[in-house]
């Protein structure tokens, strides 16, 4: 009896045993891959180097937002670890390294990555793992338009920009003949079919739109070109070193003609590069305060930009990694401690309804698909004054 009862002992202390071993599975089993019990990794493509290396600035943007959240103590107990991988802005290498993001280190989302072409060349893939891609750095119409639920654009499509800059040209500026310069590839291709599409409704004609190759900068014959044409204003669809390359080629011509460049061509390269004289009156869209704002987020944008990356100086660029990540860790605080998916993480987003605790002067995410998920909204108008972004309203705003 004796022997019965000591091995039905034993036998119940192990099961105890194997039901507690159980319990941290059940509970991590709970969460998504890239979920631990202290900490949530995130992933994200970046031109650490190479001719677009200047772009990696909204990489950094992200990380110093994610910086600060983790000497906060980071979110419910966990910490975020943001891995930027490099991949020198070429697609081929971004599709090695997301796939190693994904199979390898089991991130739990793609993160603030940059780039069109780079995000052309994986987001099938990743949205056929279930992963959530999250304010990537690109309005080429590959992304914003994705019929997704786990796709969620930064900001409004090159396509609509470009609509806006051709109203701009003739309602502020009174053009009827417009030129264009434009990156060879689906960012500048984006802009290049939204301005086709409007001309008709603004009675604008595009008199010559010139391409040009992200790694070669010289664009003095593009511009010869543009200039042949006469038009009453010039576009530039242009990365900040191609933009600085266009007013220096501009100003050697003497060629004096109204000048739109695109958001992503807004940063203190092309002031730094072509000089303040050659950029004077240059209009910029933009979808962000200026970073001279009393408003305190953006305050606080300067001071973490300074504290962690202090030989940088503040840009817009730096702001689409630093907002886009405000919101990510915005929709893990509202999730909670448990059952961290990437389902919920989607759901939750599509929550954020009049937001206004980040960089974004308010965030509204519908729910449905790319369309209807974009972080940023609107655009906002800046012109160069006194070598300086100043504010600018068009005639239909005020």
């Amino acid at each position: 009896m004796k022997r019965i009862v000591k091995a039905f002992c034993k036998g119940l202390i192990f099961s105890c045993l194997m039901a507690l071993s159980l319990v941290p599975s059940l509970s991590f089993g709970a969460n998504d891959p890239g979920v631990t019990n202290d900490s949530i990794l995130l992933g994200a493509y970046q031109p650490m180097t190479g001719n677009e290396s200047t772009y990696f600035r909204m990489g950094k943007g992200a990380d110093i937002w994610y910086k600060y959240v983790n000497e906060q103590g980071g979110i419910h107990g966990r910490k975020i670890i943001f891995k930027m991988v490099d991949d020198t802005y070429n697609p081929s290498r971004t599709k090695v390294v997301v796939k190693e993001l994904i199979e390898r280190d089991k991130v739990f989302a793609i993160a603030n990555p940059l780039g069109s072409a780079p995000t052309a060349a994986v987001i099938d893939y990743i949205v056929e793992n279930k992963v959530p891609l999250v304010g990537a750095g690109t309005g080429a119409a590959k992304n914003v338009e994705y019929p997704s639920k786990y796709v969620f654009p930064l900001y409004p499509s090159y396509f609509i920009e470009g609509q806006q800059l051709v109203r701009f040209a003739k309602e502020q500026l009174g053009g009827k003949k417009i030129a264009l310069l434009y990156q060879n590839d689906p960012s500048g291709k984006t802009h290049l079919d939204g301005i086709k599409s409007v001309l008709g409704n603004y009675g604008v004609s595009l008199v010559v739109s010139e391409p040009y190759e992200k790694g070669e900068l010289d664009v003095s014959s593009q511009v010869i070109k543009m200039k042949n044409a006469a038009p009453d204003v010039v576009i530039c669809s242009c990365a900040p070193e191609h933009a600085a390359k266009f007013f220096t080629e501009k100003q050697k011509l003497g060629w004096k003609v109204p000048v739109e460049v695109v958001f992503f061509g807004q940063s203190p390269k092309v002031l730094e590069l072509a000089g303040k004289e050659a950029v004077e009156g240059a209009y910029f869209t933009s979808i962000f305060r200026k970073t001279d704002s009393p408003d305190p987020q953006m305050q606080q944008f300067v001071k973490l930009l300074k504290k962690y990356y202090p030989n940088e100086e503040p840009d817009a660029i730096h702001m689409w990694g630093y907002a886009g990540a405000q919101v990510v860790t915005e929709a893990f605080k509202r999730m909670g401690r448990d059952n961290i998916t990437r389902d919920r993480f989607v759901e939750t987003l599509e929550s954020i309804k009049g937001w206004k605790g980040s960089l974004i002067p308010e965030v509204n995410i519908n729910k449905g698909n790319a369309p209807e998920h974009f972080l940023i909204r609107d655009f906002a108008w800046l012109v160069i004054k006194d070598g300086k972004w100043v504010s600018f309203s068009p005639k239909w705003a005020k």
